[in-house]
């Protein structure tokens, strides 16, 4: 107060001195040394006054602000406040559409089991995948998190799949400085996209090894801990155990059979750039593993819905490709058996993601280029079953008396794959991107009979009106096993509600 008040008369003193002196050049005849102190003293004295009257209604104003909040502390219970935010979860929708053209009537992956959310949407008009979180701190130690999605398929239900449901450990819950527990259903640590939704990629799809070897992203129940450890760059080790239900595994009967482990370091160049590299490993084993089971974290054994469909449409050419290749018996081309068999033993999936972001100008909203890539290797090893249709004949000349069995032809098999993408994304202004994309996957056994590796080309342009809206084109070519594939697709991602910050 003193320090105001001082402050504010030695302004008022030196305004005054400025002002007379203006007078004073101003005059002709300049006023004596006594006038000119005469004046200043008045104008001390005036001011003086002035302050006293100000200083006076700063104490009254003060005193009426203290007795105020006086009065209302005794209604302000601060511990019952904090608590009833717990009932306000955070409550986000994000609505995700497109519209896509292809050249290819089909589409698949030859030598990979393909699910559900490995396929490319449905042609011309579709909803996509939307999606419904809530998610709020449940107290001071625990966080939790609830996903639904929604997925639309064409001539299928509506399909609805918990994602999400867990809880995570906050800082106050008494462990060690940066050890952090994670329980429940989650997008575990696998990876870069991995731990992100789909709406979050910097493209439409998803590349093809996450595609081929985790059906979009592993989601499974279990836990999982880690651990930042403290030093000037970022490094973070942690894994996890998991109940083995979701690709690359399924048919988990003891409910605890699969595992990871994950480190990670990363650090900024200069003031302009940061970088991460990590290296994981995903290791389980899979019981009757089927593309069209892929995503649906069931128990039982069988195969997927589709697969029998899809079958019996191929049978003549199976049995023909079967009869030209004789070496290895029956089934010489394993191709199918990799595509639609379904598959029992142990898988092992090693990854390594690196990621590199620039921002020119120093602020990453005007300008920033980012530098992402990852590769997979998977070993596995087993048996894959294919069931096939066989027709017996009590009389080879009527058909009525033929009868159609499935009979289950099964194919040890041990060997690996690599799958791995590099991908640029540059935003030019403030509102526009624009990126490309490479994709590759190795053959998964040389006597697939595959012509060539699968490969796909994508490129990118969208624009960012907020953080909560976002509108994409994207142009995809995929060549699998010789063919070509031209994709064409707009998309619009909208969030309402609550959304979450965006990870490094």
């Amino acid at each position: 107060m003193h320090k105001i008040v001082r402050f504010v008369r030695a302004t008022v003193i030196g305004l005054s001195v400025l002002v007379i002196a203006s007078v004073v050049h101003s005059q002709s005849n300049p006023p004596t040394t006594e006038e000119l102190a005469a004046q200043i003293s008045a104008l001390k004295q005036d001011y003086e006054s002035r302050i006293a009257v100000l200083e006076a209604q700063l104490a009254s104003l003060k005193a009426e602000s203290l007795s105020t909040e006086t009065k209302a502390v005794p209604a302000v219970r601060p511990s019952l406040s904090n608590r009833g935010n717990s009932f306000n979860p955070a409550i986000g929708i994000v609505l995700n559409g497109m519209v896509s053209e292809y050249s290819e009537e089909q589409s698949g992956i030859p030598g990979f089991q393909i699910g559900h959310e490995s396929e490319r949407p449905d042609e011309g008009l579709s909803l996509g995948h939307s999606e419904l979180t809530l998610s709020s701190n449940i107290d001071d130690k625990f966080y939790g998190n609830f996903t639904l999605g929604f997925g639309v398929h064409a001539g299928e239900p509506t399909e609805v799949e918990l994602e999400e449901a867990y809880i995570q450990t906050l800082p106050g819950a008494g462990l060690p400085d940066g050890l952090r527990v994670k329980a429940g259903r989650a997008l575990w640590t696998f990876g870069y996209l991995n731990e992100l939704h789909t709406h979050e990629d910097d493209f439409t799809d998803r590349p093809l090894p996450y595609r081929a070897y985790l059906d979009g992203a592993y989601n499974d129940d279990g836990m999982e801990v880690s651990l930042v450890l403290p030093g000037n760059l970022y490094g973070e080790v942690g894994g996890g155990i998991f109940r083995g239900g979701d690709t690359p595994f399924a048919g988990s009967r003891s409910g605890r059979e699969a595992w990871s482990a994950f480190a990670r370091l990363g650090g900024d160049i200069g003031s302009n750039s940061a970088w991460r590299i990590g290296g994981y490993i995903l290791d389980g084993e899979a019981r009757n593993r089927s593309g069209g089971a892929a995503h649906a974290h069931a128990e039982d054994d069988g195969h997927g819905h589709g697969e029998e469909e899809h079958e019996e449409e191929e049978h003549e050419e199976e049995e023909h490709g079967h009869d030209e290749a004789g070496e290895e018996g029956e089934h010489g081309d394993l191709a199918e058996f990799l595509s639609d068999g379904s598959f029992t033993g142990d898988s092992r999936l090693y990854g390594i993601d690196f990621r590199y972001t620039w921002a020119p100008t120093g602020n990453a909203r005007d300008r920033e280029l980012i530098l992402q890539g990852e590769y997979f290797w998977r070993d596995e090893s087993g048996d894959y079953v294919l069931q096939e249709e066989h027709e017996e004949c009590t009389d080879p000349n009527d058909h009525s008396t033929c009868e159609v069995h499935m009979e289950d032809i099964t194919e040890s098999l041990s060997g690996d794959s690599q799958g791995w993408y590099a991908q640029a994304v540059y935003r030019f202004l403030p509102h526009w991107r624009v990126g490309a994309r490479y994709s590759h996957l190795s053959s998964p056994d040389d006597d697939a009979e595959l012509d060539d590796d699968p490969y796909a080309l994508s490129t990118m342009i969208d624009w960012t009106n907020s953080e909560f809206s976002r509108i994409r084109f994207q142009y995809n070519r995929e060549s699998f096993n010789g063919e070509d594939d031209d994709q064409f697709m707009l998309q619009y991602i909208m969030s309402i509600g609550a959304h979450g910050a965006h990870s490094f």
